[in-house]
């Protein structure tokens, strides 16, 4: 009996080979990814996204982002142009939505494990794309269609290009290089030129390559890329009069600069520690490239002292004694895909997701390296695929049972409302998710518009009170509509009212 039991484990073993690992893992992660995306939208950006989106397929406007409580989320517009696009193929649906960002997430952990191949062999490769593809954080880009799962895709095709051309010097690999810049502006603006400038930037630094660099020609290609984001720019200046634009310059450039937004900030090293969470159950690893690295840091200003921080000056680049590796590539990388980040005031957790695939290669190649890798490879991947299962069952359809709320209040307003009439809103409870499922005209009121405003009004249960008490003429319409906010962590209580006319 134990001779049947060991020769069973045997075949197992030599069944289960590299690539048919890799195979298996990338269904599982295909079912992970689609299953279960017809859920309720998440209230805030992912809603925003689906009424532009919606918004522009209805009226045919490509131009103009405007849904209900929607300002903070506007964006340069390829993600919405994609969704309205699906939208007007296979109708408005929250699967269809989700349909491209998990093909992005799938795509990003696929080049994850071709460059992790191409530099460190098959099986550092496959330990690459489990660590990407089932850690807590990152897969769940792809079940909320956001615009990050576009962004780090374009920059991920970018940063393989890159390195392929200074392997092989193809001129595709250049062409592919400036389209994944191209593609990046219109989905987020700059942080496809922080990240791939930005490690351009550094790679002039290593002597080996330093020509190579200069031959990708940012002063051709950059202006050649920048083309498609300009001419949207010039159509959009001239339809609302530079509004748009200068909005965005000023809350996506200049204000995340200097201050936090939606109250999101920390002190550098903030993304340091939540990757000690956001990469779970992989964190042991991460803690050891960590320890590994910090060590010979030390060690190396040790040697050479403080005066080595004058190599960091781009004048002194020349003098450099350096070679081109896959690891300083790697290390390099994370240079304006991570460290950047910890340098600003506002921290959002989807700001370092270009930095998840280098870093899923280091430590994949950290795990390679280790005697028992076999047995620690097996142990965090059934950890991580029992924790993929859990969420995928448990955790995803509770959070989509709470986002039943705004979809509930929405249907009731519905029918509560005429339906030519406008629905006014006042005061901060603004949902994206409750215009997506009212999909009717909803106008957001001022304080000073309440004395004149005539017809149906949503308000909080808080103003509600406040304004009957003083004196608003206001007639309840239906019961109070609560409503779970979990991006504020509260329940939030509505009211439908309707003016009663003197």
């Amino acid at each position: 009996m134990t001779n049947q039991v060991g020769f069973l484990f045997l075949e197992t073993v030599k069944f289960l080979s590299v690539h048919r690992t890799f195979l298996i893992l990338v269904c599982i992660l295909v079912v992970y990814l689609f299953y279960g995306n017809s859920s309720p939208l998440v209230d805030q950006d992912e809603a925003a996204y689906a009424g532009f989106s919606r918004s522009m397929m209805e009226t045919g406007d490509y131009l103009t982002m405007d849904f209900p409580y929607s300002t903070p989320h506007r964006k340069p517009p390829l993600h919405f142009w994609t969704s309205a696009t699906l939208f007007q193929i296979f109708g408005a649906s929250e699967w269809v939505l989700r349909l491209f960002p998990a093909l992005c997430i799938l795509g990003t952990a696929l080049l994850t494990y071709h460059l992790t191949n191409v530099m460190y062999g098959s099986r550092t490769a496959l330990y690459a794309f489990s660590i990407l593809s089932f850690s807590l954080y990152f897969p769940l880009n792809g079940k909320i269609a956001l615009v990050d799962s576009l962004l780090v895709f374009f920059g991920m095709v970018g940063y393989v290009s890159l390195y392929h051309w200074i392997q092989s010097q193809k001129k595709r690999f250049v062409f592919l290089f400036w389209l994944s810049v191209s593609f990046g502006l219109l989905v987020k603006g700059p942080p496809i030129l922080i990240f791939l400038g930005g490690t351009c930037v550094l790679l002039l630094s290593v002597n080996q390559i330093r020509s190579q660099i200069w031959k990708l020609s940012p002063f051709l290609w950059l202006p050649i890329s920048l083309l498609p984001l300009l001419l949207w720019g010039y159509l959009s200046w001239q339809k609302d009069n530079g509004e748009l634009l200068r909005w965005m310059l000023d809350w996506y450039i200049l204000r995340r600069a200097t201050d936090p937004v939606f109250g999101q900030s920390g002190p550098p090293a903030t993304y340091l520690v939540l990757f000690v969470i956001t990469l779970f159950p992989w964190s042991r690893i991460y803690l050891s490239f960590l320890n590994e690295n910090g060590w010979k840091l030390i060690a190396y200003f040790k040697t050479g002292g403080l005066s080595l921080l004058k190599n960091i000056l781009p004048w002194n680049w020349k003098g450099v004694d350096s070679h081109f590796t896959p690891k300083r590539f790697l290390l390099v990388g994370l240079g304006f895909s991570w460290i950047f980040y910890e340098c600003l005031a506002s921290k959002l957790p989807s700001y370092p997701l270009s930095a998840y695939p280098i870093l899923a290669i280091l430590l994949g190649y950290q795990l390679a390296r280790k005697h028992n890798q076999i047995y620690m490879y097996r142990l965090y991947l059934t950890v991580s695929l029992l924790m993929i299962a859990v969420i995928s069952f448990v955790l995803l359809p509770k959070f989509a049972e709470m986002r039943l709320d705004t979809k509930r209040a929405a249907n009731t307003v519905q029918n509560l409302v005429p339906q030519n009439a406008t629905l006014h809103s006042f005061g901060a409870h603004g949902i994206p998710s409750f215009a997506y499922y009212y999909h009717r005209p909803i106008q957001e009121i001022l304080i000073e518009d309440l004395q004149t405003t005539q017809g149906y009004l949503l308000v909080s249960e808080s103003d509600f009170l406040t304004w009957k008490a003083i004196g608003l003429g206001w007639e309840i319409i239906g019961e109070p509509l609560p409503i779970y906010a979990y991006d504020r962590n509260k329940k939030l209580t509505l009211r439908l009212v309707k003016t009663i006319s003197p």
